[in-house]
């Protein structure tokens, strides 16, 4: 299993934090999530090819803001 960070910049709603948590766990591979909009960060655990994953995050955080910038921590 793997571990990975994510800082979700510009990240200024808690409705917002949810929805992007909820939207992430149903990503294949991914076992678990957490997004602390305190800190501003997603954090996930996950098995399998992590190529395709940045994107899918990326995209589902566009989805519900587009004004959020996702970078790897």
């Amino acid at each position: 299993m793997t571990r990975k960070t994510y800082l979700l910049e510009g990240l200024c709603c808690p409705n917002c934090a949810v929805k992007i948590d909820e939207q992430v766990k149903r990503l294949p591979g991914v076992k678990q999530t957490s997004v602390d909009f305190q800190s501003t960060r997603l954090s996930l655990e996950f098995e399998g090819d992590e190529s395709s994953l940045p994107g899918a995050i990326a995209g589902i955080v566009r989805s519900v803001d587009e004004d959020i910038i996702v970078t790897a921590c």
